[in-house]
C-alpha cells in the first residue's frame, strides 16, 4: 500500500492491521500513477470474471512487492504460525477434549456461521436487483468475488501442504501426507468467513457492523478447532488469508463515488463515526496515493499511555541499575513487587532519576556521581530509541556456552538446584549451549515480543528405583488414593527450540492486556519471590496489568497503586496433568519510601477437575477446602476429587527505605501462605524471605551489599515437605516443566544468600556471592546442606556488545540423594549483541 498525502489521508494509513496487496493500476493510467478512486466504474456482474483474473494476478505476484517495512506484520505472523504448528499436536491432544456429538455440533455451527455471513451480501445483492441500492449491489458482488479469490488461494495451499487432519495419526499434523482432497492446511471455512467479513466491514465500517461480522468470523474459526477439523495454525493462516484478500478486493474495486466517506479501518478508530471529506470544489474528496510519506513518530506531546510497549526481560542489566537508583533516593515510589516493567515504565523511571540527578543540592557529590554513572547507560538504552508509531526491532542476539563439572542438582522440588533463576534452561552434569534472539514490534497501542532460544542440554540418567521410591514417599500425601509417581526415564543429550517469551497485547490508560508466554516476577527479593520468579520457564497466560503507578482515587496525595491479574496454564505436570492457575496482586506505595503488596493466587482445574464457570467462581470466592488436614484443608476426600476448589495461596511483601537512611538502607520481606487468606493472618504458619540492601558502602561508593534469607520450614514448627509448594490434589505443586516457579529453596528448606557488586557502570560490574541452603530432616532423610560460592561478571565493550561470565563452586551433602560429600565446579560465558536494527513504516 502506498501512503497518501497529509491533506487527503486514506483510512488505510492508520490501519491497525497489515496492508493487503497493492491494487493494480488499470490499463490506460499514466505510467507510475494510480487511477483516481472516484473515477472507477460501478462494480457489475458482467465484469466479475475480468476482476477475478486481475485479482489472481495481483495476489500471486504480491510477494514480489514486499518491502522491509512489511516485517512489522510478517514477523509476528511467521512467529505465531511457527509456534502454533509446533504446539498443534499438544493443543489437540491436551487441551481439546470434545466427544463425537459435540464435534458434530461445532461442525454444524461453523457451517452455519459461513452461511450466515454469506447470506448478508447475497440478500443485499438480491435487494439491489429490485431497488436502487448501488452500494448494496457492490457489497454482494465484491463479497462473492473475495470468497472466490480466497478459496482459490486456499485450495492451492491445501494441494501443496497436504496436511493430515487432527483426528488422523494422533494429531501429529504431518505435512505432505494426506490425500489431495482432504488436506487440513489452511481452513477453507476460516478463509471464506474472514473474506466475507472484511468486505462487509469495509463497505459498512460502523462499530456495530464490524463487531457483528468479525465476531461471527471468529466464531467460525474457533468452531473449526473445537470440531477437531483443523489445527489452530490452519485456522490462523486461513483467517489471515481471507482478511487480506477481502480487504484487497474492496480497496482495488470499491467505487468511492458511491458515498462521501473514507473507509476507516479497525481497531484504531473502532466505533468512531467516519469523517466526511469535502474537496475544494465542494464534492467528495478521495484518497490520492503519493510516492512517499514520512514515518509517523510519537512526540513529547503524545500520551505515553497510548504507546504500546514490551517488557524488559527479567535477566536484563536494567533492573539492578534502576533498583540501585531507587535505593539511593533517585526514583521515589518505585514499584518493585510487580515486574517485569515495560520499556515505557523504565523510561518514566529514568526521567524521574534524571530530574533529581540534575539538582546539585539534592544529594552529596559522591552520590550524584554514582547516580549519573548508572543514568548514562540507561539513557543510551531508552532515550536514543526512535519512537516510531510502527516499528519492528531486532532487540538482541546472544550465545551462551556452559558446563557443570561434577554431580549436578537439577530438582529443587525434591533435592536442590545447582543453577538458580535461569528460566528453566537445560541443567545437568555436562555441557550446555544456548543460541537465542529477541525481537519486538509496535503498532501504535499494539505490541508484540518474541524471544526464542535453541538450547542444547546434556540429558539425564534414568531415575533409580530407590530414588523413585523415595520421591513417592515424599509426594504421596494420601498413599491409599494418590497415584504412583512414575520414574523419570533416561534422556540422552538433546537440542530443542524454546520460546522463552512470546506475547502480544494492547496498551491503554497506563494498563496493558496481553496474551502469550510471558514472565511474572511477584516480589521484591533477588534470591527469588516465593510466588512467581524467574527460576522456571515463563507460563502461557492472559494478563491485565497496570504498567505504571496510578494515584489513589479520591486521595491522590496519599500514594499510588498498581495491580496484576492473570489467568495462565502450567506445563510438565502429571498429577494431575494440565493444571491452570489464576492470580491477583495489588501493590500500594505510600509516599516515597514504603511499598506494600498483597497477593492471592491458586492452582486449579486440570485433568479430573472440570473447567467450568462454576468451578472458577468456587475457586475465587468460596472458603471450602478438600484435603486430609495438610495444606489441602480439613476434608477427607482423596486425590482427584472433582469438587476440589483448587490449591489456594496468598502472599504479602513490603519494601521500606529507612527515612533516616533513605539513601543507603532498604529493608524488605516476602511472605507466602498455603490456605490462609494472608500471611499476616497467621505469620507463624507462613514461609518468609526477608532481606536488606545497602545501595553503597562506607568509603566504597562503587560497591553495594545485599543479604537475603528464605525459609519454607515454618516459624512455629517444622511443617516438613507436605505443607508448602504442594497440595493433596496437585502433587506436582508449584512447578512449571519440573522447575519451581517460586523460590528455588524448595520444600522444607532454609537458605541465606549474600551478594556484593562493584559497579564500573550500569552494564559493567563484578558480583561476588555466597549461598547456603539447608533442607529439613522431616522432609529428606538426613536433611541436606548445599553451599555455593559464585562470581558473576559483566563487561560492556561498547553500546552494542556485552559479555557475561559466571563461575560457581558447589559442595553438597544430601544422604538421600547421593552418599558422601559431593562437589562440582560450573560456569558459563555469554556474548550478547544489541544491534539497534529497526524497521519502520
Amino acid at each position: 500500500m502506498q501512503p497518501v498525502s497529509s491533506n487527503k489521508v486514506s483510512a488505510d494509513t492508520s490501519a491497525s492491521l497489515p496492508d493487503a496487496p497493492e491494487p493494480q493500476v488499470p490499463t490506460g493510467s499514466p505510467s507510475g500513477q494510480a487511477a483516481d478512486p472516484s473515477d472507477r466504474p460501478d462494480v457489475t456482474l458482467a465484469g466479475t470474471p475480468k476482476r477475478f483474473l486481475l485479482d489472481q494476478k495481483a495476489i500471486w505476484t504480491s510477494p514480489l512487492h514486499l518491502r522491509p517495512s512489511d516485517a512489522i506484520w510478517l514477523l509476528p505472523l511467521g512467529s505465531a504460525t511457527g509456534l502454533l504448528i509446533g504446539s498443534d499436536q499438544h493443543t489437540m491432544n491436551s487441551l481439546i477434549h470434545i466427544n463425537a456429538d459435540d464435534r458434530s455440533t461445532f461442525n454444524t455451527l461453523s457451517d452455519a456461521g459461513v452461511v450466515a455471513l454469506g447470506a448478508v451480501p447475497a440478500s443485499m445483492y438480491l435487494w439491489s436487483l429490485f431497488n436502487y441500492a448501488p452500494q448494496a449491489r457492490e457489497t454482494g458482488l465484491l463479497a462473492g468475488e473475495a470468497v472466490a479469490d480466497s478459496l482459490t488461494v486456499s485450495e492451492v495451499g491445501k494441494f501443496i501442504s497436504r496436511r493430515d487432519r487432527p483426528l488422523v495419526n494422533d494429531a501429529k499434523g504431518d505435512f505432505f501426507s494426506s490425500g489431495l482432497t482432504d488436506s487440513s492446511f489452511p481452513s477453507n471455512h476460516a478463509t471464506a468467513a474472514w473474506a466475507l467479513a472484511a468486505v462487509i466491514g469495509d463497505e459498512y465500517p460502523g462499530w456495530i457492523t464490524r463487531t457483528a461480522v468479525y465476531g461471527l468470523a471468529t466464531g467460525v474459526s474457533a468452531s473449526r478447532v473445537l470440531a477437531e477439523q483443523h489445527f489452530p495454525s490452519d485456522v490462523l493462516i486461513g483467517s489471515v488469508t481471507g482478511w487480506l484478500i477481502g480487504h484487497y478486493v474492496y480497496r482495488a474495486h470499491h467505487n468511492f463515488g458511491l458515498n462521501p466517506f473514507d473507509s476507516a479501518p479497525m481497531p484504531g478508530d473502532f466505533g468512531v463515526p467516519r469523517t466526511h471529506k469535502v474537496s475544494q470544489a465542494g464534492g467528495p474528496s478521495q484518497p490520492v496515493p503519493v510516492a512517499h510519506h514520512p514515518p509517523r513518530l510519537f512526540t513529547e506531546e503524545d500520551d505515553p499511555d497510548t504507546i504500546g510497549s514490551t517488557n524488559v526481560p527479567m535477566d536484563s542489566w536494567v533492573y539492578p541499575a534502576l533498583e540501585r537508583l531507587a535505593a539511593m533516593g533517585f526514583i521515589p515510589g518505585q514499584s518493585v513487587s510487580i515486574r517485569p516493567w515495560t520499556r515505557q515504565e523504565c523510561l518514566r523511571q529514568l526521567r524521574v532519576a534524571e530530574d533529581l540527578a540534575d539538582r546539585e543540592d539534592y544529594s552529596s557529590p559522591s552520590l550524584l556521581k554514582q547516580a549519573r554513572l548508572l543514568i548514562a547507560d540507561l539513557q543510551v538504552e531508552f532515550e536514543t530509541e526512535p519512537t516510531y508509531y510502527e516499528v519492528a526491532s531486532l532487540e538482541s542476539v546472544y550465545g551462551r556456552f556452559g558446563t557443570i563439572a561434577g554431580p549436578a542438582l537439577s530438582d529443587s522440588f525434591h533435592f536442590g538446584q545447582t543453577w538458580w533463576n535461569d528460566f528453566g534452561r537445560p541443567l545437568g552434569r555436562g555441557s550446555s549451549a544456548i543460541l537465542g534472539y529477541s525481537v519486538r514490534a509496535r503498532y501504535g497501542r499494539l505490541f508484540f515480543y518474541d524471544r526464542q532460544e535453541l538450547q542444547h542440554g546434556p540429558g539425564n540418567p534414568a531415575e533409580s528405583e530407590e530414588r523413585n521410591q523415595l520421591i513417592n514417599e515424599l509426594d504421596q500425601i494420601q498413599p491409599d488414593s494418590d497415584p504412583h509417581i512414575e520414574p523419570i526415564p533416561e534422556r540422552s543429550a538433546y537440542t530443542r527450540q524454546r520460546p522463552i517469551e512470546l506475547y502480544g497485547g494492547i496498551a491503554f490508560a497506563g494498563n496493558e492486556v496481553s496474551f502469550g508466554k510471558q514472565e511474572l516476577y511477584w516480589g521484591p527479593t533477588n534470591i527469588g519471590p516465593l510466588a512467581f520468579s524467574s527460576n522456571a520457564e515463563p507460563t502461557y497466560n492472559l494478563r491485565l496489568v497496570s504498567t505504571r503507578p496510578h494515584p489513589f482515587p479520591f486521595v491522590p496525595s496519599l500514594g499510588t497503586y498498581r495491580f496484576d491479574i492473570v489467568l495462565g496454564k502450567l506445563s510438565g505436570h502429571s498429577y494431575p496433568a494440565r493444571p491452570w492457575y489464576n492470580g491477583q496482586k495489588i501493590d500500594l506505595n505510600f509516599g516515597d519510601n514504603l511499598e506494600m503488596s498483597f497477593t492471592r493466587w491458586s492452582i486449579f482445574w486440570g485433568v479430573g477437575h472440570p473447567i467450568t464457570f462454576h468451578t472458577f467462581k468456587d475457586n475465587v470466592f468460596s472458603y471450602n477446602s478438600t484435603g486430609s488436614g495438610t495444606s489441602g484443608g480439613g476434608g477427607s476426600a482423596g486425590y482427584g476429587d472433582r469438587q476440589d476448589p483448587g490449591d489456594r495461596k496468598s502472599n504479602f511483601d513490603f519494601s521500606y527505605r529507612l527515612p533516616f537512611m533513605s539513601r543507603l538502607v532498604t529493608l524488605y520481606a516476602d511472605a507466602y501462605s498455603d490456605d490462609d487468606p494472608s500471611p499476616l493472618d497467621a505469620p507463624r504458619r507462613a514461609a518468609w524471605s526477608p532481606g536488606i540492601y545497602f545501595a553503597r558502602l562506607p568509603f566504597l561508593p562503587h560497591m553495594d551489599l545485599r543479604v537475603e534469607a528464605v525459609s519454607t520450614t515454618g516459624l512455629a514448627t517444622d511443617f516438613g515437605g507436605q505443607h508448602f509448594y504442594i497440595n493433596n490434589q496437585y502433587l506436582d505443586g508449584n512447578t512449571n516443566k519440573g522447575f519451581l516457579i517460586g523460590n528455588a529453596v524448595g520444600r522444607d528448606g532454609r537458605a541465606i544468600q549474600g551478594t556484593s557488586n562493584y559497579w564500573f557502570s550500569a552494564r559493567t560490574k563484578l558480583e561476588f556471592g555466597y549461598r547456603q541452603n539447608k533442607g529439613g530432616t522431616l522432609f529428606l532423610p538426613g536433611g541436606s546442606t548445599i553451599t555455593d560460592g559464585f562470581v558473576n561478571g559483566s563487561y560492556a565493550f561498547n553500546r552494542h556488545w556485552q559479555a557475561q561470565i559466571f563461575t560457581q563452586y558447589e559442595r553438597f551433602l544430601i544422604p538421600s540423594y547421593m552418599s558422601g560429600s559431593q562437589h562440582n565446579t560450573s560456569g558459563w560465558l555469554q556474548v550478547t549483541w544489541t544491534p539497534e536494527l529497526n524497521l519502520h513504516h
